[in-house]
């Protein structure tokens, strides 16, 4: 009996990989995030929620930047929570749009001294 179960889950294997190799295969192209901090101080606990994935970063200093890189399943938007250097209050923003796909894009999230964020979006070059 354990034979035919054994048997019975490697021909399921062995099925699923014959009719879905391309897609276990294939490299799918992701959207890129770049967070630049411009504020004048560091930017610490930085997450960025997009499409129910959170990406942390403990700090980011001042002048300098952190790529995240993703792909989405539907159309969708961004939340970003970061705290000040030395403050106890969370700063949010929420906004830009991630679409799908087929076209992904590079994300620019620029954050300024007032908390205020500039978003750009571009498309990716095909690779």
């Amino acid at each position: 009996m354990k034979r035919l179960i054994y048997l019975a889950i490697l021909a399921f294997v062995v099925w699923y990989g014959w009719h879905h190799y391309r897609d276990l295969l294939a490299h799918h192209p992701k959207h890129d995030a770049i967070i630049e901090n411009h504020s004048g101080r560091a930017m610490e606990r930085v997450r960025l929620t997009v499409g129910g994935q959170t990406f942390v970063k403990e700090e980011i200093p001042d002048n300098s930047s952190v790529t995240f890189s993703f792909a989405v399943n539907e159309d969708t938007s961004f939340t970003l929570a970061w705290k000040w250097d030395g403050q106890d209050f969370d700063q949010h923003w929420s906004g830009g749009s991630v679409p799908r796909g087929p076209m992904v894009q590079t994300h620019h999230l620029n954050v300024d001294g007032d908390g205020g964020i500039i978003y750009t979006a571009e498309n990716k070059l095909a690779q």
